[in-house]
């Protein structure tokens, strides 16, 4: 099992508060304080400046070509989808997984609403991940927060946050749903 860097801990930590209360206002300081400071004290960039990676991992998501999802990552990057806990390695399977996605729901969106990039090689992008699931009364939009790590130049690892029960919940379909086999 991969060890996580500090950093990984510390904003997962962050992350996963601020997704799990349902909001991306002010933080108030507690025992998790390294956090938010961390969280806190990245460079923002205004929306018309936002990382160019974090522009065409967005687009990628948003877009209906599973192979430009793919071609964003270094050839052993990983992809980590935390809300259902799957994790995909190499371009072809991260590809794979934007095709799975893409049969499985319509309309799939990745809006960036803020990014930043931290020292040179971490990006973090909050957004909004929206789509309609084949088969679901309704379509859904809910809070993201995305974790990217480069090289400088592609995707190393990318760690996805949002609250799978929300996703459900708009979508109209009971807590214990999973997508069809095959």
């Amino acid at each position: 099992m991969k060890k996580l860097s500090l950093r990984t801990r510390v904003l997962t930590g962050a992350v996963v508060a601020v997704v799990g209360a349902g909001t991306f206002g002010a933080m108030s300081a507690n025992a998790s304080g390294p956090a938010v400071t961390t969280v806190h004290a990245a460079h923002h960039q205004p929306a018309k400046r936002l990382p160019s990676t974090a522009r065409a991992w967005s687009a990628a998501w948003s877009g209906s070509d599973p192979a430009a999802l793919g071609k964003l990552f270094t050839a052993n990057g990983t992809y980590t989808d935390q809300a259902i806990g799957v994790t995909m390695t190499g371009r072809e399977q991260i590809a794979g997984w934007k095709a799975r996605t893409d049969a499985t729901m319509e309309n799939v969106r990745v809006t960036v609403k803020d990014a930043w990039r931290e020292g040179g090689h971490h990006i973090t992008i909050r957004g909004v991940y929206s789509g309609h699931i084949k088969g679901a009364p309704k379509p859904f939009a809910v809070p993201s927060v995305t974790l990217l790590d480069t090289d400088g130049r592609r995707i190393t690892a990318n760690q996805d946050f949002y609250n799978l029960a929300d996703v459900l919940a708009q979508s109209g379909l009971p807590a214990d749903w999973t997508p069809a086999a095959g």
